[in-house]
Formats: structure tokens, C-alpha cells, sequence
């Protein structure tokens, strides 16, 4: 598999999940942190934590996205996987609200994504900003060497 369809791969796996994250922001709900994986026969599969909502944390919620779909990948049953979550960005010095993806594809491109939001004065509209890309270390998939 070429550079081209990798990038294909990342972008189709953050369009997905910042559909669904978008949705229930803009709802005017927050959201537990979710993901979404690839499997090698091309099926999707939307991914929760079952942990309970009011006695754990976003990072909680994330280790054990992680942590599963690591052990998904190290099993070959996977090609790509990210989660989505609400979390903050720093622009121009000034913590903003942020849609945050972080999707990783098994030939090793690592990539998280804010997108920062504001609600509109009604409360619930919220106007999203432009995406910030930053490449990250793999933590799901691990490249050998």
C-alpha cells in the first residue's frame, strides 16, 4: 500500500470520527472519548470503553482505547485505528476549546488533529476553526527497529 492510499486511509478515519464527535457537540452534549478502527477485510468498527461514565476520567477512556487497540494491531486484525475526544489547544498563547482525533495507520503515520470550536452565544452553535496537524510517536501501532 502506496503513501497516496495511506493519507486516503488517515483522512477517511478522521472524517468519521470528527462526523460523530461534531454531532453530539454541536447537540450541545459532550461525550466520553470513542474510536473507530479499520479491520483488514475493510470493515469499521466504532469502538466505547465500557467504564462507568461517573467514576472515570477522558484519560481513562483513552488509555483503554489504547490499550485495545493495540492489542487489536499486535493481533494483524487491524490496519488503522483512532479516537476522538474533547480537549484544549494552545493558539497564540490562549487555551481554546478543541475537537482532538488522533488516528494511527499500521505503516507508521501517527497524526493528531485539533480543531478548535466556540459556541456562539445561543449556547449550543458552535463554529469550528481550522485543523492543526501535529505528527505524533505511534502508541497503537509500533514499527519494528
Amino acid at each position: 500500500m502506496g503513501t497516496e492510499a495511506t493519507q486516503k486511509d488517515v483522512q477517511e478515519t478522521f472524517d468519521y470520527l470528527y462526523a460523530e464527535a461534531a454531532k453530539v457537540l454541536e447537540l450541545g452534549g459532550s461525550f466520553a472519548p470513542f474510536g473507530a478502527a479499520t479491520r483488514q477485510n475493510g470493515e469499521r468498527t466504532h469502538v466505547n470503553v465500557d467504564l462507568p461514565i461517573e467514576r472515570s476520567t477522558p484519560n481513562d477512556h483513552i488509555s483503554g482505547l489504547i490499550m485495545g487497540f493495540r492489542k487489536e494491531a499486535e493481533a494483524g486484525r487491524i490496519f488503522i485505528a483512532g479516537l476522538a475526544f474533547d480537549g484544549k489547544v494552545a493558539i497564540a498563547g490562549e487555551q481554546r476549546e478543541a475537537l482532538v482525533v488522533h488516528v494511527e495507520h499500521d505503516k507508521g503515520e501517527g497524526v493528531q488533529i485539533f480543531v478548535p470550536y466556540e459556541r456562539l452565544e445561543d449556547g449550543k452553535k458552535l463554529r469550528f476553526g481550522s485543523p492543526i496537524l501535529q505528527p505524533i510517536h505511534p502508541e497503537i501501532f509500533s514499527l519494528p527497529g
